[in-house]
């Protein structure tokens, strides 16, 4: 039984399924990817949280230190105006203490703001980056389906250009015949 006859039609079957397991295998390429793209963006998000709960827990260590620290100068203050013999607690000497007092807390409070800021901007980042994961898994995914599709779309032409050929018409001669499809398959997921 010579087998030059049938030859067309196993080279357009073999592309076929070929065309099939390449188009199958782009497709779970893209899920693949897609779950990474939204790991990645997860795990950067909770970096960036991470960074923003730090960056409050230093802030606030910093103010209580800060605080500590005027609260002591202050008291350094008031004593070099004793030992001057100048009452610390009228005139000038108590008008410059307070405006030293009122620098300070300034001082600190304006670093708790920038503070606030940045972790306002590290939780922005969070967010936007998970939504740009998001967004580039789902291109993943759709390019996925549409590898299948395509996929699909040469499989359909070769084996349609096959038939045009007359690939098939050696496996006629012979009494082989190809089942007809049913008209109601459902190539989609």
């Amino acid at each position: 039984m010579p087998i030059a006859p049938a030859l067309p039609a196993i080279f357009a079957g073999a592309s076929a399924v070929a065309t099939g397991v390449g188009a199958y295998g782009q497709y779970r390429a893209s899920k693949s990817a897609a779950a990474v793209d939204q790991a990645a963006a997860q795990y950067n998000a909770n970096v960036d949280r991470a960074q923003a709960a730090q960056l409050d827990a230093n802030t606030l260590q910093n103010i209580r230190t800060e605080r500590a620290a005027n609260q002591q100068y202050l008291s350094r203050q008031a004593a070099s105006y004793a030992s001057a013999g100048v009452l610390a607690t009228s005139g000038s000497a108590l008008e410059a203490q307070i405006t030293n007092a009122g620098l300070l807390e300034q001082r600190i409070q304006q670093q708790y703001v920038d503070s606030q800021q940045r972790q306002q901007q590290l939780h922005a980042k969070a967010a936007i980056g998970i939504a740009e994961g998001q967004a580039q898994s789902q291109a993943d995914r759709l390019s996925g389906t549409l590898a299948l599709i395509n996929g699909g779309a040469r499989i359909t032409s070769t084996l349609y250009s096959a038939g045009q050929s007359g690939a098939f018409s050696g496996l006629k001669s012979r009494n082989i015949t190809v089942p007809d499809l049913p008209a109601n398959i459902n190539f989609g997921p």
